[in-house]
């Protein structure tokens, strides 16, 4: 136990800054479930640490990922705050079909356009699977700050494909993170239907 105990410290120490956005990409998370909007400052301190880190190993468009994070993490502040009918607090909603449809078209060409981009002209370690997770990552915080319900199904499975990415580049705080992730996914989905469910009651 106490030899665990060692290495945790050991990993902190020299990794300090994963570390940090791992506790706050976790705190900002559950905020976002639990809808608090204190969720986006929290996650300004998390896209701006993960950013460095990405670059750092070469997951390129992980980086360029958490830039458009930030942009919808200011614009996900004043929406949850102001986004509702007249300016009131935006509430919970479900995806339509029509939005659907045009949401996994644009999903699917954007994977194809920027997964031969990044292979043909980076360096990049795994640039299909880095598309797949930065596209849908887009895609599923653009519906979060609407708060589209359907964003956490998406969450679901970029964390466990973020999970088997970081685990095979050895990034073990985010596969831990992106794990705890996945389970804080579930949990949003299941309190946003409830919290939908309690407004279709009204």
């Amino acid at each position: 136990m106490f030899d665990i105990l060692e290495q945790l410290y050991s990993w902190i120490v020299f990794n300090y800054i994963e570390f940090i956005a791992v506790i706050a990409g976790i705190i900002g998370v559950w905020l976002t479930a639990k809808q608090i909007i204190w969720c986006w400052p929290v996650a300004i301190v998390n896209v701006v640490l993960s950013a460095y880190i990405f670059y750092g190993t070469k997951l390129y468009q992980d980086g360029i990922l958490q830039l458009f994070y930030l942009i919808m993490a200011i614009y996900g502040w004043y929406n949850w705050k102001f986004g509702g009918k007249n300016k009131t607090e935006l509430k919970v909603s479900r995806t339509s079909f029509r939005t659907a449809i045009l949401l996994l078209i644009i999903g699917f060409i954007s994977i194809y356009v920027f997964g031969y981009l990044f292979k043909r002209y980076t360096d990049a370690a795994l640039p299909y699977w880095d598309a797949t997770t930065t596209v849908w990552g887009v895609i599923a915080t653009f519906m979060m700050a609407k708060k589209m319900i359907e964003n956490w199904a998406i969450w679901i499975l970029i964390d466990l494909l973020n999970t088997a990415i970081y685990f095979y580049k050895g990034l073990y705080g985010f596969v831990f993170l992106y794990f705890v992730f996945t389970i804080l996914a579930v949990f949003g989905l299941m309190q946003w239907l409830k919290d939908y469910r309690k407004i279709e009651s009204i």
